[in-house]
This record gives structure tokens, sequence and C-alpha cells, in this order.
């Protein structure tokens, strides 16, 4: 920290060849790992290289936050086939949230089976291919495997632009994408945990966490057979039970109408989200847990991965090999009856700083069980204590500001203008001058012109 209290954001930046007694690690993911909206000095990257520095006193620590907003794993595998050569000793990957926004890097392979997609995919890998491409000249219409780099997203403009099409009602993934993105996700991992391997690195794989509770899904839509009138009477039920529960405060009665409409159509998210909310409001939280995550997996947008995203990555750590950290269960037991909300998140996805702090505490705790980098007998535990969150917003006011400006910006992106023109007047009453804040101020303000 600086003399003032504030964080020092460290550089993304390290030497080409590792000094002796060095443990590097290397942090991989979208901008949940990135440490969005604070920076990478409040990720929990950071805070995990705080904790480690301390108990850790014989060995340089070096945590390098390489995670970057708006990539999905196609292009996260990139980077890390890049860190490989810089000998890594652990990759953490925390990863998923943007699967479902990159459709434009699978939209070519939809109508092939991914089992031919998958097996392609690993033929070019090997040696004997590579061996055999050099001797043999490609004829003109051979179908090549297609690249993922870098440079051919210069932000993160096309992800939203994914999003606000689907928010609006006029693209949603299909079932055939939904599966392309899972099996692309898990090939992407396990290819991550083996560049490694190949490296002499551990790996060690994150399950994802993300706002159920708090923040509902972003585009709702109906079973393609519903019939006219079938869809008059669900939504005349899902009217009476919202007046039960909005104006009367009657949620058990309103449970009761909405259950007469799922039996109808049960796959609209909205729904499935008032009844979770309606069973937490009754005190019933196993069965609004249950209901919030299915409102999740059936978000048509979607915002966040889908829950079987956190299967994947349990299945990949064991046939692998790789440490694994279930963080979505840690989160799960930081939050009250297991409802992960607002209190760990800043919007749908991006944890605030509490988060970030237990997830680092987590990460430093599973090495030391794994004996990572040395035996748990060496480490000196206790030696390091996180700041208060308290603490550091008094240190940094603008971290509240960064907070606010976040989630009116993601609130903006699902059409919740209510909730972003309250997020806009909580930084303009501090700051009324805040550059931002005026903007999306004026934006929302178009909107309604319209």
């Amino acid at each position: 920290m600086s003399p003032e209290g504030h964080i020092d954001e460290p550089q993304r930046e390290f030497l080409a060849t590792k000094l002796p007694a060095t443990f590097r690690v290397f942090v991989v993911g979208e901008s949940s790992a990135a440490g969005f909206p604070y920076g990478t000095g409040y990720a929990f990257s950071s805070w995990l290289e705080r904790r480690l520095t301390a108990e850790l006193p014989d060995w340089h620590v070096e945590v390098v936050n390489a995670a970057m907003p708006g990539y999905s794993s196609r292009r996260q595998l990139v980077v890390v086939r890049e860190l490989a050569a810089y000998a890594p000793d652990l990759l953490i990957v925390y990863s998923g949230h943007n699967e479902l926004a990159e459709r434009r890097f699978y939209a070519h392979l939809l109508d092939r089976d991914p089992r031919i997609f998958r097996l392609q995919e690993l033929l070019v890998e090997t040696r004997l291919y590579r061996l055999v491409s050099t001797l043999v000249p490609a004829p003109r219409a051979r179908p090549s495997i297609p690249e993922f780099t870098v440079d051919d997203v210069r932000d993160i403009a096309q992800m939203f632009a994914v999003v606000d099409e689907r928010v609006a009602g006029k693209v949603y993934p299909t079932p055939r994408e939904l599966a392309y993105a899972e099996m692309l996700y898990r090939f992407d991992l396990v290819e991550m945990a083996r560049v490694m391997r190949h490296a002499g690195a551990r790996v060690m794989l994150l399950t994802l966490s993300q706002n159920f509770a708090d923040w509902p899904p972003g585009a709702s839509s109906h079973r393609p057979d519903l019939a006219d009138d079938d869809l008059t009477r669900w939504n005349h039920y899902v009217a009476e039970g919202d007046a039960l529960a909005d104006r009367h405060d009657d949620c058990l009665h309103a449970l009761e109408r909405y259950a007469k409409a799922l039996t109808i159509d049960d796959q609209f998210a909205a729904l499935v989200y008032r009844v979770a909310s309606c069973e937490r409001r009754l005190g019933r939280f196993n069965e609004a847990y249950a209901h919030f995550r299915r409102a999740s997996d059936l978000d048509r947008v979607p915002h966040g991965a889908p829950t079987s995203f956190n299967d994947d990555v349990r299945i990949v750590a064991q046939e692998e090999g790789a440490l694994f950290v279930d963080v979505e269960k840690l989160l799960e037991r930081e939050s009250a009856y297991g409802l992960v909300g607002d209190d760990l998140f800043v919007d749908f996805c991006h944890p605030n700083l509490r988060a970030h702090q237990r997830i680092a505490q987590e990460l430093v705790q599973q090495l030391q069980v794994a004996g990572v980098p040395v035996p748990a007998e060496r480490w000196t535990p206790g030696r390091y204590v996180d700041p208060d969150s308290g603490s550091l917003y008094a240190a940094d006011p603008t971290l509240r500001t960064k907070e606010h400006l976040a989630r009116a910006a993601t609130c903006m992106l699902a059409r919740r203008d209510d909730c972003a023109r309250a997020e806009v007047k909580h930084v303009l009453a501090t700051d009324p001058d805040d550059r931002w804040a005026r903007q999306m101020q004026q934006a929302l303000g178009q909107r309604d012109v319209r």
C-alpha cells in the first residue's frame, strides 16, 4: 500500500527470466478475475500475492494478473500458451462468464458435429499432423481450424453488442449454440491444464459464482409451442400472483397462482425468479436457492455462466489432476442461507472487495494443504490479515464511485433503467461533475425520449 492508504496498482509486467527461489503464479480469466471495477490492485490475485509473500518468507512471490475483460476461454487459451514460455509454477483459472457472449467465435461451427470439431482440433495439436502438413500440399478447398487470436477483438464492445441484442429479444442462443459453448469451454480448460503440465507447472481451477439472488434475468422467453389460449391463461395467473405478492405482500397465495402458470409454461426465466423471491420472503430458503439458480439458467441473455459450467470445472480438475477450489460453495457459505447476492457482488458477476479477499484466503488455504510450493510445515500461516473493506473505502472513496458506475452500466445494458438512474444519482450526489455519470444520465434521458 502507499503511505496514504491507497493500494498501489500492480503492473502486469514480470521478468522474462525468473529469478531463483521465485514462486511465479499467473491468473487468467475475464473481468471478474481482472478486478473490475476496482482494478487489479484489489483483485483476488493481489490479495493472494500479499498473503503468499507473508506466509512464504523464504520465497520471492510473483502473482501476475493476466486476466482480460471481455475474453472468453478461447482467447485465454492463446494467452496461456504464451505464458507457458515464462517458467510458470502455477496457473489459476477463474473463467466462464463470457462464453455465451462470443458467438462469432463458433457461429460457423454450429452446423457441424461438435465431436468432429473436437477430434479435428486435437489432431491439429499432434506432432504427426504438423509433420505431415509440412510435407503434403494443402488442397485448395481444405477446411481449416478457425484461428482464435488476441488481436481480432480490440475491446469488449462486441460482447456488449451481443448482450444488447439478446436483451432486446432480437436473437437468443439456440440449444446447439449452448452446447457448443459448453463443449468449447470444457475443451479449453483441458488444454490449459495440458499446456501448463507440459511446462512443468500446476493448474488450479476455480468454480464460478455470481449474483443469483439479487440480479433478475436479463431476458425471458416462452416455450416455442405455447398456444395463444395457453399464453392468455399464463398471463392471467402471473398477473394475479404479482398482485398478491406486490400489492398485498401475500407470497403464500401468490405462489399458488405462479404454480398454475408454471404448469402451462415453466421456461420463462422472470417467472421462476419471482417464485424464488417469494420463497425467500417466506423463509423457504432451500426452495428459493433452487429457483434462483434455475432462473439464471433459463436467462436468455444470459447474465453469467450456466450452472453446469461448474460441473465441467470439477470434472476437468479431477481428470487432469488439477488443484481445485470451489468458489461457488465458498461464497454460498459467506451468504445468508446460501443465497449469493448483492452482499458479495457489485453487479451480476463481479465480486466486491470482501469476496475478492475471501477468494484469496481460500486459495492460500488450498495451496498450503496441497503443499504448493512447499509442504505445509514450511509455511508461516497467520502472518497476514486483510484490511477490512470499511477501511479500504475510507482510504479510497473512489472505490464506491466505481461500484456505482459499474452497476449503472450493467443495469443500462440489462435495460433496467430505474436501477441505472439510482446508481447514477448516487455518484452525482457526491461528484456532480463526474464525466461517466453525466454521460450515462444523458443516455438514459435519450432513452426516455425514444
